[in-house]
């Protein structure tokens, strides 16, 4: 049974902006349109593929050299990649990209293409308490998920650690609080 599409609402809620698929025999990465759009490049020569090298002059400078070395060393490996980086200030300002993906090699062991997804953390990034607040709440999410996973290791000594820290973290929630307006104060 074939599982049914994601809906494209789906994905804009989680943040991603678009697919890739980097050839890199011919050194040519496709782009769909919004993300393209995101690198100030042409969404219809970025569906068809742009050098690599015109990707890398989107990227922010910082970031720039960082980025190239790690393309070039995932290609040597294949395999998952992850790359967080910034956009060079286009139309759409400074953003915050992740690309995501696995980098295939055809049966001789020769690298063929990369492929995945990009995703906007530009939100993510972005200092402030909003930030932090965010921050927080997945950290709360993944000790809840650990705590579960320890109780089904019938750890004790473990669970309690994990206890420990889901009140720390309960500590840090409640400093996002609003103080109650008409308590009075001490």
């Amino acid at each position: 049974m074939a599982e049914p599409p994601i809906p494209q609402s789906v994905l804009e809620a989680s943040g991603v902006v678009g697919t890739w698929v980097h050839d890199h025999w011919a050194g040519r990465l496709a782009l769909s349109g919004t993300l393209a759009g995101l690198l100030g490049l042409d969404p219809e020569a970025a569906a068809t593929g742009v050098p690599l090298e015109a990707f890398l002059d989107r990227t922010h400078p910082e970031d720039r050299v960082r980025v190239e070395s790690y393309l070039h060393a995932v290609s040597e490996t294949s395999g998952p990649v992850e790359a967080e980086f910034r956009t060079r200030d286009s139309r759409a300002g400074v953003r915050t990209l992740l690309m995501r993906g696995r980098i295939e090699r055809d049966p001789t062991g020769h690298t063929v293409q990369g492929r995945g997804i990009a995703i906007d953390r530009t939100e993510e990034s972005n200092p402030g308490l909003a930030q932090s607040e965010r921050l927080v709440n997945r950290m709360a999410e993944h000790v809840i998920a650990l705590r579960g996973l320890a109780q089904t290791l019938h750890r004790p000594a473990l669970t309690e650690g994990i206890d420990r820290l889901m009140i720390e973290i309960g500590f840090e929630l409640a400093r996002f609080l609003p103080e109650p307006e008409d308590e009075p104060r001490h």
